[in-house]
């Protein structure tokens, strides 16, 4: 071999040596390389890979375009008194003189007109506490007047969530959709923020806000559809490109999703682009090659949404592209072709 030829391959080859360190790192962090870490930490990371297979959705932090399935349980015994709402259709029933009964919806001021009586509020009374004011209103006209208010039709948030209770501890799914400013529409529940929640905290998020609008109200919730949730995977696999995710998996896995690796493909050196919980960029190389050989899991990692996969070339395969791109210009631009393959050989043409 040459000396310049030597010469080069050496400068190609030793700094690609010396990057098939493992590291993690954020934006202006110093590399945190995994082969200085104790053992208690690579057990630690070990057992994070496997835990993050094993825990699927559950540590899943929800985003815009997430539907999520809402599973009402009620117990009739512990649920508040019903009060009216503003568009509630009731019905006045009078024992002392059935001519006066009649049907209304309460007004967006939230009053009702009693027959000769004026108006009464319904706004947030119960049904009961409206039925005794009411008839106070008639204590001059007739000896202990009993008055009955009939909920005839609910505005339509609560009939929603009336049905559900109605259908007592077996419970009613409703599914929503998390919105793009990552807010949650429900019965009863309006603008909940949902994205960035995992599934556990919106559901104790849910259960307060149920447990103050009528109490006896547990839900359920579970993820039905991840929005678009994609792994990019691009440089020497056999399928580059957007690899659907609908449960996590980890990098070796996803490399094997996108075909796996090409010859020319360095698994000693695959780099992971993606952000943490908090927004921030982070970038990760990991050693896929020790993974597999050593079962090196500290080393693996559960690819977060939306993350970005490189796998580069092998030194070899850099060099021979190098040569073929480079030395072939020289030789074209001296009007003369050459063939190169990746056995180092030069053949010219006869």
């Amino acid at each position: 071999m040459m000396p310049a030829r030597r010469l080069l391959l050496s400068a190609l080859l030793l700094p690609a040596c010396a990057e098939r360190r493992g590291f993690d790192r954020g934006h202006g962090e110093a590399a945190e390389h995994f082969d200085t870490l104790d053992p208690a930490a690579r057990d630690a990371a070990a057992r994070a890979v496997g835990e993050g297979l094993l825990r699927g959705t559950g540590g899943y932090r929800l985003q815009p375009g997430d539907r999520i399935e809402v599973l009402y349980h009620a117990d009739n015994q512990r649920l508040r008194p019903y009060r009216l709402s503003i568009g509630d259709e009731i019905e006045f029933d009078f024992a002392f003189d059935r001519s006066l009964n009649r049907q209304m919806v309460v007004r967006p001021d939230g009053m009702v007109s009693l027959p000769g009586q004026g108006e009464v509020r319904a706004l947030g009374q119960t049904p009961a506490a409206l039925s005794v004011a009411a008839a106070q209103r008639y204590r001059e006209v007739a000896r202990d007047p009993v008055v009955t208010v009939i909920v005839r039709r609910f505005t339509t948030p609560v009939d929603d969530l009336a049905e559900v209770v109605r259908n007592g501890a077996e419970g009613r799914a409703r599914s929503a959709l998390v919105r793009p400013d990552g807010l949650l529409d429900l019965p009863l529940v309006q603008g909940m923020r949902a994205a960035g929640q995992t599934l556990d905290e919106l559901r104790r998020d849910l259960d307060a806000a149920y447990a103050r609008a009528v109490g006896g109200v547990r839900v359920t919730a579970r993820l039905s559809a991840i929005a678009a949730n994609q792994i990019f995977v691009f440089g020497e696999v056999r399928t580059a490109g957007a690899i659907p995710a609908p449960t996590p998996r980890t990098l070796l896995q996803t490399v094997a999703a996108a075909g796996g690796p090409l010859p020319t493909g360095a698994m000693d050196q695959v780099r992971v682009l993606y952000f943490d919980a908090a927004g921030r960029p982070r970038l990760r190389q990991v050693n896929l090659t020790r993974v597999l050989t050593d079962l090196a899991l500290e080393e693996d990692m559960v690819v977060p949404p939306n993350a970005t996969v490189y796998v580069p070339p092998t030194t070899v395969a850099r060099v021979g592209r190098w040569v073929d791109q480079v030395i072939r210009q020289i030789f074209l631009f001296n009007g003369t072709s050459v063939s190169f393959n990746y056995g180092n050989t030069f053949r010219f043409p006869n």
